[in-house]
């Protein structure tokens, strides 16, 4: 190196670290290399946690929020319950109670305050009691979603999430009188709810349960009912449409009715259903089957005269007078049906007799408990037969019966004399029925004819719309005041209707209790012609033209 010139040592040293530089390069690019791949290796991590994080967000909620704290137990599921045009009525769905679980945790007072501060209804000195003799108390019943989120953050494994099922109603007080209720546990306590449970329990089968009612029939009829409430200053009302050829309800209802979401204990008897529990004493309209168990029975036939009627005659002690003073004292049978003669009922029970009349309102199904799929019923009774009761049951006193009852009658008296068992589930069986003819056609025939009459030129002629050609009846009868065991001034109206004359298809009934005159509407009386009647002739108008779509529908379907 001594010899060497600053030259060389130049070149040495450049080519030196020119080496050095190299191997540095090298080493600074596997160096690179390795870092790509190991952020590489991260990046692919990431995403994939990321993506399965989105996945459970989206579709796996329950994975996320549920599973680390869920108790998992079995819960009853119900199947939904859905209107003739399969519009849901009554629905599952899912709840979470918050449990404390009380073997996972020694400091429960602690812990009792944490969740207090989230729900702050919770009843620390009652949990602490329960905790001594329970492993696993329920602090609340169906929390909710921002209650949950912040149990979750308390990571407390103490506190778990029970799930269980409840049911809504989404139509609220639309079918309180049908659907009934369950209780906590889910179980039918009353209603189809009950009638049907083992049924709406049953897994593996048809998805939901359908009964006849339609919704939009059901709708429009309470809302006239409302409206004649409020028109008539009514204590309540009923109403219920059904099918003359196989008893099909199609609408019923009861007013007052209440909220089925609210599954509160409905005791006071306001709310009882009236049209299958509620047993009442009807009136003129019972005139109608002594009439036609007279004809049947060939002791009279619709023209019949009657000479000589009297304004008044005694039984037992008690006067049985004429409704109005100035009827003729000569009525034809017809006569007797159309003004609603009270005497003229009278002198056709006496052709009658006790034991025919007895034998005929029971086979009308009249005196039987209904066989409706719905435990609220009443059981119809009458006093002891006598020759009074004979006298008073024919124009509708002295027997007590359900309005669904009643429907159920007049529908046999028009569809040609064949019993109707009234039904809230369609018939899908296969096996044919065999009818229960109770009155012959000819029979039939005549009432229809009679009944038509009452609706052109008798004491229900504000139902005579255009169109549908009406036949009915009208029923005012006095209630009995419960303290006295009397008759009182209250009312209970009725109009039994049914359409059209030609073939009758439907037999639809309304009820008002207790109305008043409604001089606003030029209705100053308060019989049921004023206004039970004009109620349901606004109901034929709204009911018509659906039955009339449905008719064509069914039809067509059939095709």
């Amino acid at each position: 190196m001594k010899n060497s010139s600053e030259k060389d040592v130049i070149e040495i040293v450049y080519s030196n670290n020119t080496n050095s530089t190299s191997e540095l390069t090298k080493q600074y690019f596997a160096s690179s290399k390795r870092i790509e791949l190991i952020f590489a290796f991260f990046l692919i991590l990431f995403l994939l946690i990321f993506s399965r994080l989105v996945y459970l967000a989206i579709y796996q909620t329950d994975e996320i929020n549920f599973e680390k704290n869920l108790n998992k137990q079995d819960y009853i599921i119900r199947k939904d319950i859905v209107d003739k045009n399969n519009i849901v009525i009554a629905k599952n769905i899912d709840v979470y109670d918050l449990v404390l679980n009380t073997s996972k945790k020694e400091t429960i007072q602690e812990l009792l305050v944490k969740v207090k501060k989230i729900i702050p209804e919770v009843d620390i000195v009652n949990l602490l009691k329960e905790s001594e003799s329970k492993k696993k108390i329920i602090i609340k019943k169906k929390i909710d979603e921002n209650e949950f989120k912040k149990i979750i953050f308390l990571g407390e494994p103490s506190l778990e999430f029970q799930k269980r099922q409840v049911r809504i109603y989404p139509q609220r007080n639309l079918f309180s009188h049908i659907m009934g209720q369950v209780d906590d546990d889910n179980i039918g306590i009353s209603g189809i709810e009950n009638y049907f449970n083992e049924s709406l329990l049953k897994k593996n089968t048809e998805a939901s349960f359908q009964i006849t009612i339609d919704i939009y029939l059901q709708t429009l009829m309470r809302n006239e009912l409302l409206e004649a409430i409020k028109d008539y200053n009514a204590k309540g009302a009923a109403g219920i449409l059904m099918r003359v050829d196989n008893g099909e309800v199609l609408a019923l209802n009861s007013l007052p009715d209440f909220d089925l979401n609210k599954r509160v204990n409905i005791s006071d008897e306001k709310y009882l259903n009236k049209i299958t529990l509620g047993l009442y004493e009807l009136g003129s309209v019972f005139k109608s089957f002594i009439i036609a168990n007279a004809i049947d029975l060939k002791k009279i036939d619709e023209n019949t005269l009657f000479y000589d009627l009297e304004k008044k005659i005694m039984c037992g002690g008690h006067d049985i007078n004429e409704h109005e003073k100035n009827l003729k004292s000569d009525l034809t049978t017809t006569e007797i049906l159309v003004k609603s003669s009270n005497i003229g009922a009278v002198k056709i029970a006496d052709l009658v007799g006790i034991e025919n009349y007895k034998t005929f309102l029971q086979s009308i199904g009249l005196l039987n408990k209904s066989t409706i799929q719905l435990p609220e019923k009443g059981h119809p009774f009458s006093a002891k037969w006598d020759k009074c009761t004979l006298y008073t049951a024919s124009f509708g006193h002295g027997v007590s019966t359900t309005p669904l009852q009643l429907a159920a009658a007049y529908g046999t008296l028009v569809n040609g004399g064949y019993k109707i068992h009234p039904t809230i589930i369609k018939n899908n069986s296969s096996k044919k029925i065999t009818k229960e003819q109770v009155i012959t056609n000819e029979t039939s025939q005549k009432m229809v004819k009679m009944l038509r009459k009452v609706v052109i030129e008798g004491t229900a002629t504000k139902a005579n719309i255009d169109g549908y050609n009406v036949v009915g009846k009208t029923g005012t009868a006095l209630k009995v005041s419960k303290n006295s065991k009397e008759y009182g001034k209250d009312k209970i109206n009725v109009f039994v209707s049914a359409f059209p004359e030609e073939k009758p298809e439907y037999v639809l009934l309304v009820m008002l209790d207790e109305p008043k005159s409604a001089p606003q509407l030029g209705h100053y009386r308060t019989e049921s012609g004023w206004n039970a009647v004009p109620v349901s002739g606004k109901l034929v108008k709204k009911l018509g033209p659906i039955l009339a779509l449905n008719k064509v529908q069914v039809a067509a379907n059939a095709k």
